[in-house]
């Protein structure tokens, strides 16, 4: 019996990190942070695993999307 007790992601749950993701027929799809795991069409609701980062995934280590722009001021008059 194995120890872990982390369960994988499933079906409508929000994605935390960006990357590539397999469900367990195998569909694989690539998810940004803050979407949503899709359901499959032949198995509906689901479990996902993460399979790698995708090359074209952004991560945001400074979560900069949280934190509100700020204006810049000319000191020079």
């Amino acid at each position: 019996m194995s120890k872990d007790k982390t369960m994988e992601p499933m079906t409508g749950d929000t994605v935390e990190t960006d990357g590539i993701y397999a469900n367990e027929a195998g569909q694989e799809v690539t998810l940004k942070r803050g979407d949503e795991f899709p359901a499959d069409l032949v198995l509906g609701r689901t479990t996902w695993e993460l399979q790698g980062f995708a090359d074209e995934a952004e991560i945001d280590h400074d979560q900069t999307e949280l934190n509100p722009l700020r204006k810049r001021v000319d000191t020079r008059t």
